[in-house]
């Protein structure tokens, strides 16, 4: 049973680790803002001016390379901690996960609720509820 709460964490933190590698690529390679951007701006991409849009895309690069960061860390940290067990690993680098997922819930809410565009608010909660969840049950082992 002590195994299987060794392991838990490491799928947990492994499953929001990959939806951010997901998500650094589609930032750090993006032409454009995200489709929720548009809409939120309440224009096309074409429309905008191009030093806008030059600014706009080294946002969005440096929110890739945000989530490349978290993505490195709860890939690799957590698989370290199995072998060489490290309090480091096993609380500081899910609680920054859990501070940058925690920004991006807070960030995207408030532009839902001041634009009403589909921002990805609700998938940002559910990775701190994931992140979370993982701390807990390292808390037990």
């Amino acid at each position: 049973m002590n195994e299987i709460l060794k392991i838990i964490p490491i799928v947990l933190y492994l499953s929001v680790g990959m939806v951010c590698l997901v998500m650094a690529f589609k930032c750090l390679f993006a032409n454009k803002f995200l489709p929720f951007h548009e809409k939120a701006v309440g224009k096309r991409w074409d429309e905008l001016e191009n030093p806008l849009k030059l600014v706009i895309l080294s946002f969005l690069r440096l929110a890739g390379l945000g989530f490349l960061i978290i993505s490195i860390l709860l890939i690799v940290c957590p698989i370290v901690n199995y072998f060489i067990p490290n309090m480091f690993y096993k609380y500081a680098v899910p609680a920054m996960a859990l501070l940058f997922c925690t920004g991006l819930f807070i960030n995207n809410y408030c532009l839902y609720k001041n634009t009403k565009a589909d921002t990805p608010w609700k998938g940002s909660l559910y990775a701190m509820f994931v992140i979370m969840a993982g701390i807990i049950i390292s808390i037990f082992n």
